[in-house]
């Protein structure tokens, strides 16, 4: 019999633009080791990549980029040599602390994958579907940001780059379940999102327990926490629960049909 463990789930960061590749995992190695090498034929060379594609990919991420990434230096006794840009300092810091937090949430997916395979079963505790409509949309300088109505509360979402949507479109969003605050009462945290349902029913699974609160609109959001958690609220079948989360926990699927 196969062992959940055995499977391995894989995520890796990519931005594209205007659908070209722009920063890829692998220029990444790239401008690190040319950082590292002080060449760009140097740095290629010590990822077992070509100097042509070194090359091109430095020339392709300048281009497309607001600022200088890498620059070069020609001539000299020791021939040209290049250097990484202090924005490209920044970029690799940035992408640095991006790929942690991405694969923390991919390594709790993983988990998810396992246990369905272990337990020959797929179950939806990643994130709760929920339905809602677009009150407002607020364009900022590189992102844009809206606010769902869902039966009366309004709720804060980042837009999804090129998803276009307008004032009133009918939205399916998930909400993740790990990264929900669940409170017996309101408090003041900076979560900006809250919503508040009556807890119909907990399963307890290994050390995580699920909790499936029925909304307003009869929708569940299912609710990840640990069993203190569970123990230190007190939480019985049929409380009300305060669910807070942030802006970035909501991913917008798109417009219902």
């Amino acid at each position: 019999m196969k062992n959940g463990h055995d499977y391995q789930l894989l995520s890796k960061l990519y931005l594209e633009y205007k659908s070209s590749p722009f920063i890829t995992p692998l220029r990444i190695e790239l401008l690190k080791s040319i950082a590292q090498c002080g060449s760009i034929s140097a740095g290629a060379k010590a990822i077992h990549k070509s100097y042509k594609w070194a090359w091109d990919s430095v020339d392709q991420m300048n281009q497309f980029a607001s600022q200088t990434l890498v620059t070069t230096s020609s001539g000299g006794k020791g021939g040209g040599g290049a250097t990484i840009t202090p924005f490209a300092e920044e970029l690799l810091l940035y992408y640095n602390d991006l790929e942690q937090i991405h694969q923390r949430k991919i390594e709790h997916y993983e988990e998810s994958f396992e246990r369905a395979f272990e337990q020959h079963t797929f179950s939806r505790e990643i994130a709760s579907i929920l339905q809602g409509n677009i009150a407002n949309i607020f364009y900022r300088a590189k992102y844009g940001e809206v606010t769902i109505d869902y039966a009366g509360t309004l709720l804060k979402a980042h837009l999804p780059f090129g998803m276009v949507l307008t004032q009133n479109s009918p939205v399916s969003f998930a909400v993740e379940s790990n990264q929900i605050i669940i409170a017996t009462q309101a408090v003041n945290i900076s979560a900006q999102n809250l919503l508040i349902g009556q807890l119909k029913r907990v399963v307890k699974e290994n050390n995580s327990v699920y909790l499936s609160l029925e909304l307003i609109t009869q929708e569940v959001l299912t609710v990840l926490i640990t069993e203190d958690a569970l123990e230190q609220l007190d939480l019985k079948v049929g409380a009300q629960c305060f669910a807070y989360f942030k802006t970035n926990t909501i991913t917008i699927l798109g417009e219902r049909p």
